[in-house]
């Protein structure tokens, strides 16, 4: 896809990438959840951006003409990293302060309210003064009941907030914000020493936006909340969003999600994004069904499946919706990661 002008770009990102997103004009249709990769052509020489994305909608020329619009395939990204948004976003926010800047017209960048939560003062100053040097408003509280206090007093931006907090700590903030409507859509981010894949897990579920292990570089935390604000933005389905399960592989491991998914006895679909390639494993009350990698047409599901539990880096995301497919893996995630781990040993021998 090709937008041959700035403004064509501004207007398709404001409009269908906002939504998480973008509707794809065509005339031949794909079903339902098919993976999809994107060749998206910025304009005035940006460059090429690649996207990952799956089909959530199909208007066909029937349902086109009752509408009085034109048939195509609405799709969402799979880009859960934000390194695709970010790029097109960059390159709106050159362009324009270009143009800016040869018209004299200059405008301040849109400054945030940030409340940093954490007990300990050093950590506290640390989060809070990139922000304060930025111009942003931050504000600061000891544990999760003061910042549960500020959330309700004026919600905030976005809450980074520390984990092991005495009072009431980062997990039931996070529970308490997720709660109340009012605060829901408020991304938060944990600043911590955890590196366990259960507790990273467990923040995942409970609804987390990303963490950021503590010690961290001021110009880090200022990136990766820029990227989950940006993230934010996209659309009015927030709330939606946090139901769903979703995070990066290098903070949990995709053995640690399957189990969770097994002990949750869950019945959906898990995508999964890696660096080259696409993945849907279709799992029925925890078990897993089938696997489908994009360009391995006739492999077995059980041999991807060991392809893709090797798969280092990549971001998953599950959906929950019936699955009708037969059981083709024929293990459950206990036997297919006892299994994995003998042939990591004999491997090692």
């Amino acid at each position: 896809m090709r937008y041959s002008t700035l403004d064509q770009l501004v207007v398709a990102y404001t409009q269908d990438l906002s939504r998480g997103g973008m509707f794809l004009r065509t005339q031949k249709f794909l079903p339902l959840n098919a993976v999809v990769r994107l060749h998206l052509e910025l304009p005035e020489g940006g460059g090429e951006i690649n996207v990952v994305a799956r089909v959530v909608y199909v208007r066909d020329e029937k349902d086109a003409s009752s509408s009085n619009k034109s048939p195509g395939m609405g799709v969402q990204f799979l880009d859960l990293a934000g390194e695709s948004s970010e790029r097109i976003e960059s390159f709106i926010a050159e362009r324009t302060a270009m143009e800016a800047e040869r018209s004299g017209a200059h405008r301040l960048a849109r400054r945030i309210s940030v409340l940093v939560v954490d007990d300990n003062d050093g950590y506290r100053e640390a989060a809070a003064e990139p922000f304060r040097a930025r111009g942003d408003t931050v504000r600061t509280a000891m544990d999760g009941l003061q910042g549960l206090a500020a959330c309700l007093k004026e919600p905030p931006d976005v809450v980074l907030s520390d984990v092991q907090m005495p009072r009431m700590d980062g997990w039931q903030l996070l529970r308490v914000i997720r709660a109340r409507p009012s605060l829901a859509s408020i991304p938060v981010i944990f600043l911590t020493t955890l590196a366990g894949e259960e507790e990273r897990l467990r923040g995942y579920q409970l609804g987390v936006d990303d963490y950021v292990a503590k010690p961290y570089r001021s110009d880090e935390l200022v990136a990766r909340v820029e990227r989950v604000m940006a993230r934010a933005h996209k659309g009015n389905h927030a709330l939606v969003e946090k139901k769903t399960l979703r995070g990066d592989l290098e903070q949990v491991a995709l053995p640690s999600v399957l189990t969770f998914l097994e002990l949750e006895r869950k019945t959906g679909v898990l995508f999964l994004v890696g660096a080259e390639r696409t993945a849907r494993l279709f799992l029925r009350d925890g078990r897993p069904m089938r696997a489908e990698i994009d360009s391995a047409d006739g492999e077995k599901s059980r041999d991807l499946v060991w392809e893709v539990l090797a798969w280092p880096h990549g971001q998953f995301e599950f959906a929950a919706q019936d699955v009708a497919c037969d059981d083709e893996i024929r293990m459950s995630v206990t036997s297919l990661l006892l299994e994995l781990a003998r042939r990591g040993d004999e491997a090692n021998r």
